[in-house]
């Protein structure tokens, strides 16, 4: 009787223990070749004029082409959505061998310096930014739009 109970509890072991999902040999999902953000942390939403604001993004890229060898070639643009004619422009190297296509994922630091007041007649002002990226086919990511940032005087 014994060993049939300790069969009984092995079996059903073995079977409760069989899952599927990520843990099984599923393929994974696939992703995108168009590049996809999303922010993870912005360093401060309350600031003195003249200070700096930085915004930890989490990219994925199906097919790793994000960044450009020219350093003349602009990748992140982060744009202030107090005046839309203020684009803060980033060159970006590449994230992966330009020979390549292979998913990458990660994070990067954009520093916006020098945060200012834009009308000088007030003591504080509430800034949002919008973050997007583009890889070299021209993809371009999501829009990301920060949490308000309070800018004083």
């Amino acid at each position: 009787m014994l060993k049939y109970i300790t069969l009984f509890i092995g079996f059903s072991l073995i079977l409760t223990s069989c899952k599927k999902g990520a843990e099984g040999n599923e393929p994974l999902p696939v992703i995108s070749n168009t590049p996809a953000i999303e922010l993870v942390a912005t360093s401060s939403t309350n600031i003195t004029q003249f200070d700096d604001v930085v915004f930890t993004v989490k990219y994925t890229d199906g097919n790793g082409d994000l960044g450009e060898t020219d350093p003349d070639t602009y990748s992140i643009f982060v744009t202030d959505k107090r005046d839309v004619s203020i684009v803060h422009k980033f060159h970006l190297q590449p994230l992966a061998p330009l020979d390549k296509s292979l998913t990458i994922q990660g994070t990067l630091r954009i520093n916006i310096e020098n945060v200012i007041l834009l009308d000088q007649s007030n003591t504080t002002e509430n800034a949002s930014f919008s973050i997007y990226i583009t890889d070299r086919a021209g993809n371009k990511s999501n829009t990301l739009n920060s949490p308000t940032i309070r800018v004083n005087k």
